[in-house]
């Protein structure tokens, strides 16, 4: 790359082979919006790197030195030597004061004098050796001399050594992985918001690790004199005020404040507008004509019927032509938004996610790992996949598929034919799941739809795994317990391994004793019926994880001897979807 021509020679060669080795893996693009700060030590290059990292990014750049001086009118030289500590604040706040989402180059002791002013940027470490180092320092009058006590190669090395172990206690972005994050794109900044009655600092730390760059407080969920300090040091707070003020200390520890306004006027960081009805695009622009430019704005609207949706790229464009795509966050709320909020997603400044399934400040949120899991895969072009089911908090789907993955849950009573019509526009995919298989196409059982000319087309997949679990847990015939959504694919899979297979339901399966293979499909929260007996019977479990471990419990418990097949069952299956979703148009 060209900019590899500004950096310390001798480690040019290094960088350029780093580069080239992981230049074709998966990353996380650059976070819309945020300072973008290069740091290290003095010489490192910062300001001659400068220019090419602005033209990587199609932004200008700002030199920290060059602003304060032109500010204060001082020589920061004369300034370094005779009051270094005002100079050093003065160089905080004059970093503090600029413009949000810029791109500045910091002076040699920034990074280790200033850590805090750091947390909420991503701070780019331009690495030097030392021996570049010393070269250069030492052949450069113009430097202050920081320890004039010492000789000048002392020095050199004595706050070389000090800047270096400062400089590894500050969370930094390495030059190859921000070239790579760059080289990506952008992407919406992820916010999780804190649930009343945890503790702040621990689920923030959580937070953090599953990929979330902010942290919301609202003052109506969260006591006035909660103490976030704590919870601040994980992530950057986004405090929100809502129903009630937002405390003093609060404001001084946030990194943005959210004020809702009722009508269009300024807030002090974010501004947010909640509708209380679905809007059309033109009335949501004339409702933001009157703001600021350069606002950062906020936009919220009921989702309204699922035909609706789609307005919302309408209105994300017009207020994105007046404030900036790094400025405009809109989202929609409503047990069926959250297809929609992934697509607005793309473009958003902020997207609002849940960080599990116990916890959401909105219907419709996504949880905020499986946005990270989208934002590795490098924002693909392709249209979206996703699974559509009822209570599939856990499903592992969207960790194993190809990304952009959506876990869309969905009402028992959806009409989730006409959903997955709104929605081919931008999804090429669904896995489906209970109850929707027999509802989702009018005339099959399906587990698996992809996007052709035509229309959606569908296939049980779920054949796929049953013939790999029942060749796993062997015999020529076998008992199903069970007349559920998965019988039509056991016996298929039995017709295909030409194998005999017999269900019971359940309310015939009281007193019975069997010994040979047989296929457990209740539920966890089904208890045996009263008598049945298994008698050392190999047991095929076709759940996992924590479910998976309840029914082998019941198995157990009845005599039976628990063969997992859920793994099994589950991977033949998706890669059976894989296949189809490749197919897809």
């Amino acid at each position: 790359m060209e900019l590899f021509a500004t950096i310390d020679p001798r480690l040019k060669q290094s960088l350029k082979s780093e580069w080239e080795r992981r230049r074709l893996r998966a990353i996380e693009p650059l976070p819309r919006g945020v300072t973008i700060a290069l740091v290290g030590h003095r010489s490192a290059g910062k300001t001659t790197t400068l220019p090419a990292i602005a033209k990587l990014l199609g932004c200008d750049g700002l030199d920290l030195d060059a602003e304060l001086a032109r500010r204060s009118g001082r020589n920061l030289r004369e300034w370094v030597t005779s009051d270094l500590d005002g100079f050093r604040a003065a160089e905080r706040d004059c970093f503090l004061s600029l413009p949000r989402g810029v791109l500045v180059a910091c002076g040699g002791g920034f990074l280790s004098s200033h850590p805090e002013a750091l947390k909420a940027c991503v701070a780019v470490q331009i690495p030097i050796s030392f021996d570049t180092y010393r070269e250069r320092l030492r052949d450069d009058p113009s430097r202050p001399r920081l320890r004039p006590d010492l000789s000048i190669d002392d020095e050199l090395r004595e706050v070389y050594l000090d800047r270096e172990q400062r400089h590894r206690h500050v969370r930094t972005m390495p030059l190859v992985d921000f070239l790579l994050a760059a080289a990506a794109g952008k992407r919406a900044r992820r916010v999780v918001t804190l649930p009343p009655s945890v503790n702040p600092r621990d689920f923030a730390f959580r937070a953090r690790r599953c990929g979330a760059d902010l942290l919301e407080v609202r003052t109506d969920l969260i006591p006035p004199d909660t103490n976030l300090t704590a919870a601040a040091k994980a992530l950057p707070l986004l405090v929100s005020k809502r129903n009630a003020p937002v405390p003093e200390a609060w404001r001084k520890l946030a990194l943005i404040v959210d004020s809702e306004t009722r009508g269009p006027s300024l807030g002090d960081g974010l501004l947010s507008f909640h509708a209380n009805e679905p809007l059309e695009p033109e009335a949501a622009e004339a409702f933001w004509g009157a703001s600021p430019r350069g606002s950062l704005v906020k936009h919220v609207e009921p989702l309204g019927t699922m035909h609706q949706g789609w307005r919302l790229l309408e209105t994300q464009a017009r207020l994105q032509a007046r404030f900036g795509e790094d400025a405009v966050t809109v989202l929609a709320t409503g047990e069926l938004a959250l297809p929609f909020r992934a697509e607005l997603a793309r473009k958003n400044a902020l997207d609002f996610c849940a960080l599990d399934y116990s916890f959401a400040a909105a219907p419709g949120q996504r949880f905020v790992a499986d946005a990270a899991r989208e934002a590795r895969a490098g924002n693909p072009p392709r249209a979206r996949l996703g699974i559509l089911g009822h209570r599939i908090s856990h499903s592992r789907s969207p960790s194993i598929h190809p990304q952009p993955f959506d876990r869309i849950e969905l009402p028992a009573g959806a009409d989730v034919a006409a959903f997955v019509k709104v929605l081919q526009p931008h999804y090429r995919g669904f896995a489906v799941t209970s109850p929707f298989k027999q509802r989702v196409l009018t005339d099959v059982a399906v587990n698996t739809l992809w996007r052709t000319a035509a229309g959606y087309q569908g296939d049980n997949t779920d054949v796929a795994g049953a013939v790999a679990a029942l060749t796993r847990l062997g015999g020529a015939s076998f008992t199903v317990l069970g007349e559920g959504g998965v019988a039509d694919a056991l016996a298929a899979a039995a017709i295909q391994l030409g194998a005999a297979m017999r269900f019971v339901r359940r309310a015939d399966a009281g007193g019975q004793r069997l010994d040979g293979p047989v296929v457990w499909t209740w539920t966890p929260d089904v208890d045996a019926p009263e008598g049945l007996r298994l008698d050392g019977a190999r047991v095929g479990v076709i759940s996992y994880g924590v479910r998976g471990h309840r029914i082998a419990t019941r198995v157990r418990e009845i005599g039976g001897v628990p063969v997992w097949l859920g793994a099994r069952w589950f991977v033949a299956q998706a890669r059976a979807q894989r296949v189809r979703w490749e197919s897809a148009i």
